[in-house]
């Protein structure tokens, strides 16, 4: 997901707040600009398959992909109004439909997985000096793949410390970034290999689980 959705669209309401109010008639306009976007994205649709012989074809899949767009921010401005903690409503939502695939709980648990961890300020000096290290002289995969390891699993303690404490912080998105450039970089992960639909709904988890792993062999 994109680490701009949260802070651009929390402006854009700040900017519809100010200029309309927050009142009933303001959420109602509201929920109706997600039908019509929607509705724009239908259209375009329309026009993609050229569905309209007097119009042919006026439509392309980007311009598809562009409403859907404004679809998404449209009903991610809307859910401000019912939430005071729209990214994580949003979260539980992914987490859940993940679930629905009927797949088992692939993840360890953030105490199951960190268990034998070093202290996190220890780990982000060793992030630090590696990062350093590599830049001067790269090492060989393995030595970059720790590396990327042990970084996306700091930022995803420092990031569940927040959210236990019930703070949405930028810390949440950069590791889920490190998380996914840990992916990146990985051609397996049974049983979760990096393409599986829970990997991109909970790319943190995955960063659990190859750490638990990791530090069991260590």
């Amino acid at each position: 997901m994109s680490a701009a959705l949260w802070p651009i669209t929390a402006r854009i309401v700040t900017a519809l707040n100010t200029a309309n109010g927050t009142g009933e008639h303001e959420t109602a306009m509201r929920l109706m600009k997600v039908m019509e976007e929607a509705g724009e994205a239908t259209a375009a649709y329309i026009g993609m398959t050229g569905q309209n012989p007097r119009k042919g074809t006026t439509h392309t899949r980007d311009d598809v992909a562009d409403e859907l767009c404004d679809v998404i921010i449209a009903a991610t401005v809307a859910l401000h109004a019912f939430t005071t903690t729209p990214p994580a409503a949003l979260d539980a939502k992914l987490n859940a439909a993940a679930q629905r695939l009927h797949e088992a709980e692939p993840w360890p648990t953030p105490a199951d997985a960190y268990a034998t961890a070093p202290d996190i300020t220890r780990e982000i000096a060793w992030t630090a000096a590696i990062a350093r290290t590599l830049m001067d002289k790269p090492s060989g995969d393995d030595a970059d793949r720790d590396y990327w390891l042990r970084k996306a699993a700091v930022l995803d303690r420092i990031a569940l410390d927040y959210e236990a404490d019930g703070v949405h912080h930028h810390t949440a998105d950069i590791a889920a970034a490190a998380a996914r450039q840990l992916i990146a970089i990985d051609y397996g992960g049974d049983p979760y290999w990096p393409e599986h639909p829970a990997m991109l709904t909970h790319p943190r988890g995955y960063v659990r689980q190859e750490y638990a792993r990791w530090a069991k062999n260590q």
